[in-house]
């Protein structure tokens, strides 16, 4: 040890009395100061410092700087031990200036200091040592950072007349500069405290906010808001405890909602302005070891001043723009009223003028809004002088004249129309101001009731004849008359694959020819034709301008084109003839005048004629059909009489020729016995076959044909039919050719399918006698397939239809000797089973009818 060092010596007492001075003058310095050694170890520190952190500096080295808490400014992030300015400056020897920084003392309080460091160097220049200093200015940091709010804050509040908005913007501004959360809570027309505002100054709270916000405290309530509220003095909780929370929350999600927040220190300060309290706004910190002071209450009371000030202009200029909202709606409701109503309508003042007029009248009178105004009725049309004397007496004598009828001159553009005028008084607290005027154009009314006309006066005309074609063409000529220069009728085939016009009749006698010209061109189905559109849609169609175009996309042909470019149609309407659910065909009405195009009202007049045409021409369709089935019913009341009366004469004859043997004592011989018997039975026979097939038809046509299904060899049952009919065959000339070469087995009734077979098989040796039949049993994938074919005449493409129909028979010289049931029950018989019967013949290369039935 060197002998300045040793204590006692006169070195070490001036070192040691120098220590004492740098103490002393630290003692009394009004910033914090403390001296560390190169490895960052504190050596001396001043009381200033030790308040600054809330308690004594610990002794630590520059690797457990960490345990000072300290974050940038404006930033969430922590200093890390090696940022500290007392680390810098050891590692570099820079000094640091006046660098802001926010810390967290011991002591749980969050300051804002000043930090300044220089090293401190022996002789040698090497860092020994380095001392900092720190200045305090959280309080000035907080006057100017709320200065700066108020600032800001004002300059929102009175930039905008949107205050809901702004309440918002001065809530986010309030969450930066003086608080975690930020709620406003402001006084509605009902005088409950509505929640407008509910900010948060971290974003992961914003969901929060949003329940908060179902939460407004209750004027009459007891929580703490409600009683800031009723007294009109602000509160301060620098340390809110969980009582305060239970007593403020109005449900077990309320307190949630709070305790969500982690709410430390709160301000709730009343919105005033003069007596009248507008609402509450609430501050609330969550940040640890922030807590509000009076200070903080000063400024949330000069916010909360402003504040209200601006809600309660905000109210003033609300209740005032409802009053000139009010005003506004009332006269925009009234222009808007005028120009949208479908009627002309107008206000005179007391000397007859024009005050207001609505664009519907304007146009009437042929002449613009700003011409009436100020004007009189005759001096704008100068056809109305004779009504001002009756506008005069509506005035002065104060009755309404209603429903008059007047007729409105052509003007350049329009023909005359009729309107319908009403004149009506205007008085404001008894006093007469003028005349108003309601003026309808009834153009259309009236020719709806024309319309209606035509449709009374068609009705019967569509009904004096049960003609179908007199019944159509009466269609025609009756729109023709009414409203258009030609009509055309097309009614759809029995097979609904073509058309046939059945009607055409014009208005003028020159355009007639012509139209008999297009009786032999009706257009082929085609999709772009409208008439097939019409006719398959079921719907009415309006094509009010006929163009070139459309007639070359329309799908006819060259003729019909030709023949349509001559009748000159310019506006057409086609609408369907619909009957019980079938359209029948299509009515089409046409005008060649280019000045007229017909409209929707008009198609509904010629959809309503088309319905009433159709049904009259169903009517007489059925009545047509009512006749046919009177002559088939009388005719088959006379075949089945002649059917039934020829088995019974043969039977008879045979009867009484044996008894007239026996009676005289003659018994017949044996041979001539059994041809006597088998005579009988063939007549017998023949009967029991026609009342079987009227005992069918009978079940067919109530439902009850009943099947007795089984399990049946189909091709075993051919057989053993033709081995049953081999001396009919025989006696017929018809050879039997059977082909089927394996056994096909069906779920099937035997009894009714060997009918259906019987029946094949006599038809064919009735109209194929002499000939081969041919029969065939096979199977089709699921189906059985048994056919009979002959090589008779066969049948024409026309009759193949229609032998399947009930009472409904060949032609030739067979035709009066059956009931044509055959076939109509043999075919029956074939659905029920899920099968089918058809029949495929080329005339003079024979018949093939084919049975299909399921083999399940």
């Amino acid at each position: 040890m060197a002998d300045h060092d040793r204590p006692g010596s006169p070195e070490a007492t001036a070192l040691l009395a120098e220590r004492e001075h740098l103490r002393a003058l630290l003692r009394l310095m009004p910033v914090g100061v403390y001296i560390v050694d190169a490895r960052g170890r504190l050596l001396e520190s001043n009381p200033m410092a030790e308040t600054i952190w809330g308690g004594p500096l610990p002794q630590v080295e520059l690797e457990g700087y960490g345990i000072y808490e300290g974050y940038w400014p404006g930033s969430s992030r922590r200093l890390e031990p090696h940022e500290w300015a007392l680390a810098r400056t050891l590692r570099d020897g820079q000094p640091v200036v006046n660098e802001e920084v926010e810390i967290v003392a011991f002591d749980g309080a969050r300051r804002t200091v000043l930090h300044s460091t220089t090293a401190l160097k022996d002789t040698r220049g090497t860092i020994v040592g380095a001392v900092a200093v720190k200045v305090d200015i959280t309080t000035r940091r907080q006057a100017e950072h709320a200065e700066a709010f108020l600032t800001e804050a004002t300059r929102l509040l009175v930039e905008s007349l949107d205050w809901e908005s702004t309440l918002q913007a001065v809530a986010r501004l309030a969450t930066r500069e003086l608080a975690d959360f930020c709620i406003i809570d402001v006084v509605g027309d009902d005088g409950e405290l509505h929640r407008l505002v509910a900010a948060a100054r971290e974003p992961a709270h914003q969901e929060l906010m949003a329940k908060a916000l179902r939460f407004p405290p209750k004027v009459d309530g007891e929580g703490p808001l409600a009683r800031v509220f009723r007294e009109g003095r602000p509160l301060l909780d620098t340390d809110i405890s969980p009582e305060t929370l239970a007593r403020m929350a109005r449900s077990p999600e309320h307190l949630w909602t709070m305790e969500e927040m982690r709410p430390r220190s709160g301000m709730a300060v009343p919105l005033l302005v003069g007596a009248r309290r507008v609402g509450v706004i609430n501050f609330i910190l969550a940040t640890p070891g922030r807590h509000y002071t009076e200070r903080e209450l000063k400024y949330a009371e000069e916010l909360a001043r402003r504040v209200a000030f601006v809600v309660e202009h905000a109210r003033l200029y609300r209740e005032a723009q409802r009053a000139l909202r009010a005003r506004d709606t009332t006269l925009a409701l009234l222009e808007s009223f005028l120009a949208a109503s479908p009627v002309g309508m107008a206000f005179l003042d007391r000397e007859l003028r024009y005050v207001l007029v609505n664009p519907v009248l304007a146009a009437m009178n042929g002449k613009p809004r700003e011409e009436h105004l100020g004007q009189r009725a005759r001096e704008v049309v100068p056809e109305l002088e004779e009504m001002e004397g009756l506008l005069r007496g509506v005035m002065e004598q104060g009755s309404p004249q209603t429903l008059l009828d007047y007729m409105v001159p052509a003007r350049p553009g329009s023909p005359p129309h009729p309107v319908q005028c009403s004149f009506f008084p205007v008085k404001v607290e008894g006093e007469t101001l003028g005349v108003g005027a309601t003026v309808m154009d009834i153009s259309e009314r009236k020719k709806v009731e024309e319309g209606l006309r035509f449709l009374a006066e068609a009705t019967p005309r569509l009904s004096a004849s049960l003609d179908l074609r007199t019944t159509l063409e009466s269609t025609a000529r009756v729109v023709a008359e009414h409203m258009a220069d030609y009509c055309l009728v097309d009614m759809r085939s029995e097979d609904g694959r073509s058309l046939e016009r059945v009607a055409a009749v014009a208005r003028r006698p020159g355009t007639q020819p012509r139209l008999e010209e297009s009786l032999q061109l009706v257009p082929a189905p085609h999709p772009n034709s409208p008439i097939w559109r019409v006719l398959e849609s079921g719907r009415a169609r309006l094509i009010a301008e006929v163009t070139d175009e459309m007639l070359e996309d329309s799908g006819f042909d060259a003729n019909y084109r030709a023949a349509l470019k001559l009748l000159r149609p310019r506006s057409v309407m086609m609408a369907p003839l619909i009957a019980r659910e079938r359209t029948l065909g299509v009515l089409t009405v046409v005008s060649q005048e280019p000045a007229r195009r017909y409209t929707e009202r008009d198609l509904a007049f010629v959809e309503e004629l088309a319905w009433r045409a159709a049904l009259a021409a169903d009517n007489a369709r059925l009545y047509h059909q009512a006749e046919q089935a009177v002559e088939a019913r009388d005719e088959f009341v006379a075949i089945a009489t002649h059917e039934l009366r020829t088995p019974l004469s043969a039977l008879s004859l045979q009867l009484t020729a044996l008894q007239r043997s026996v009676d005289a004592g003659r018994m017949p011989t044996e041979e001539k016995l059994r041809q006597s018997l088998v005579t009988a039975r063939r007549q017998t026979e023949r009967l029991e076959q026609l009342v079987k097939h009227l005992l069918d038809v009978s079940r067919i046509s109530t439902g009850r044909l009943e099947l007795e299904p089984e399990e049946v060899d189909l091709t075993e049952l051919v057989h053993r039919l033709v081995m049953r009919f081999e001396e009919k065959l025989a006696e017929a000339g018809c050879t039997p050719m059977v082909r089927a070469p394996a056994p096909v087995v069906a779920k099937v009734d035997r009894l009714r399918v060997e009918q259906v077979m019987m029946n094949l098989l006599s038809n064919a040796m009735k109209y194929a006698s002499g000939q081969p039949v041919e029969l065939h049993v096979e199977r089709e994938q699921e189906m059985a397939v048994l056919g009979v074919r002959d090589h008779g005449p066969g049948i024409s493409p026309e009759a193949q239809a229609r032998i399947f129909e009930r009472y409904q028979r060949a032609s030739g010289r067979h035709s009066r000797e059956s009931l044509g049931l055959g076939l109509y029950v043999s075919r029956q018989i074939a659905r029920a089973h899920g099968g089918e019967l058809k029949v495929e013949s080329t005339p003079g290369q024979g018949s093939h009818f084919i049975l299909r039935v399921p083999l399940g």
